[in-house]
């Protein structure tokens, strides 16, 4: 019996599967997808921040801004940016103004700015924190126009209107229930006319550098 099992065993050998090639699989074969816990497409974000503009000359600004975004794709949407603040004197222009001196610089304060940029988000990631929580996040940048107005910190506080270029980067912290932790640095540029130095110089490049920390909410 063993003898025959043996004989069986040997006398009928298997038959393999032919082997399939499917050549060499190259790295940008491989796509890790990443699912998105927080989509931000075909939605209504709307947030309140608090801004501040430390690296002017001879002012510090303090400021607000109300924003309301549509996010039409998960990468791109449009913001409306509605700003006010009031620039105060800092070190170096009070000490301009005083006996040693006896100068007032040429320096013009913040108001307010309305603005209109187009967003783009193309970083989607998460991170992870002291290795207990995880955060999912997005990075964007910004681009747009609007307009500034800003006064003469001299006497004659003159009023300027400055058509304004406005540049960003930032990044939406997302923390569940729709909302989200906004932080963003802003660089906008004005093309600014000064009443009282029209003579001299009509128009002034100027630069309103602000950084940016807020709360959002992102609902259909």
């Amino acid at each position: 019996m063993i003898v025959a099992s043996l004989a069986l065993s040997h006398g009928s050998p298997a038959h393999a599967q032919n082997a399939v090639d499917v050549g060499v699989l190259k790295d940008d074969d491989v796509k890790i997808v990443q699912k998105l816990l927080y989509p931000k497409a075909d939605t209504l974000e709307m947030g309140a921040h608090l801004a501040m503009m430390p690296f002017d000359a001879f002012t510090f600004t303090p400021a607000m801004a109300l924003t309301v975004a549509k996010h039409m794709r998960e990468d791109l949407g449009i913001e409306g940016v509605l700003m006010g603040g009031y620039s105060l004197k800092n070190t170096r222009y009070n000490e301009l103004e005083g006996p040693a001196y006896g100068v007032s610089p040429d320096a013009y304060r913040f108001l307010g700015s309305v603005m209109v940029d187009t967003q783009y988000s193309p970083i989607y990631a998460k991170m992870n924190v002291a290795g207990e929580r995880i955060y999912h996040h997005d990075v964007f940048v910004t681009g747009g126009l609007g307009v500034t107005i800003e006064e003469a910190m001299q006497p004659d506080n003159s009023l300027a209107l400055a058509p304004t270029l406005g540049l960003g980067v930032g990044a939406r912290i997302f923390t569940g229930g729709g909302y989200a932790l906004r932080l963003q640095l802003r660089d906008d540029v004005l093309r600014e006319k000064r009443a009282k130095t029209v003579d001299t110089q009509g128009w002034f490049i100027k630069q309103n550098v602000s950084l940016v920390i807020g709360l959002s909410k992102l609902s259909k």
